[in-house]
Order: C-alpha cells, then sequence, then structure tokens
C-alpha cells in the first residue's frame, strides 16, 4: 500500500493521492526547489528566486500549522501531513476574505 502523506511529507509527491508532473518533477529533483514552492506553481529557478525576494510563499512548521488550524476553527488530528492541513487553512481564510 502506498504512504501517500510520508511521501508528500518527504516531497515525493505532490498532494495525497497525487503523483508530481514531468514539469514538477524536474523542478523538484533537477533543480532543487523545494516542494513546498513546486506545489505552488514555481516551477523554474527564476521564479524561486523572485518567491523567495518577495516572501510570497510562506515555510510554517507543522507546529505552527497545526495551532493556526486551530485558531480557525479547523479540527485535524496529528497524524494529518502538515501540507493538508495547510491547505485546509487556506481554503477557510480564503473563504472568509470573499464574505
Amino acid at each position: 500500500m502506498i504512504e501517500w502523506a510520508k511521501l508528500v511529507a518527504q516531497g515525493r509527491a505532490k498532494a495525497f493521492g497525487v503523483p508530481w508532473s514531468d514539469e514538477e518533477l524536474k523542478a523538484v529533483h533537477q533543480l532543487n526547489i523545494p516542494a513546498i514552492y513546486v506545489r505552488e506553481g514555481i516551477l523554474t529557478l527564476e521564479d524561486y528566486e523572485k518567491a523567495l525576494k518577495a516572501g510570497s510563499v510562506e515555510v510554517k512548521t507543522k507546529e505552527e500549522v497545526m495551532k493556526e488550524a486551530k485558531e480557525e476553527g479547523v479540527e485535524v488530528t496529528p497524524d494529518a501531513p502538515k501540507e493538508v492541513v495547510a491547505e485546509l487553512v487556506k481554503k477557510v481564510k480564503t473563504r472568509k476574505v470573499k464574505k
């Protein structure tokens, strides 16, 4: 059985049940762009450098993401992968902004 949570946490998959595309694989493995940036659509070294300068991608610890989820009322267990929790929090915040 495939351990998607482990693969995502290690940057070896894009998301639970979603493998990297060929272009994303190149960005992660050949260009050495961190997975968190590639998940945000950054696929070139030029875009990666721009993102670093702009601070457009937040890198948080699992503890920070879990705390934020609790503050936003998102119920998750400690077993949930950081990336999944971060995406859920992002969706809740986006809904609040649209209201």
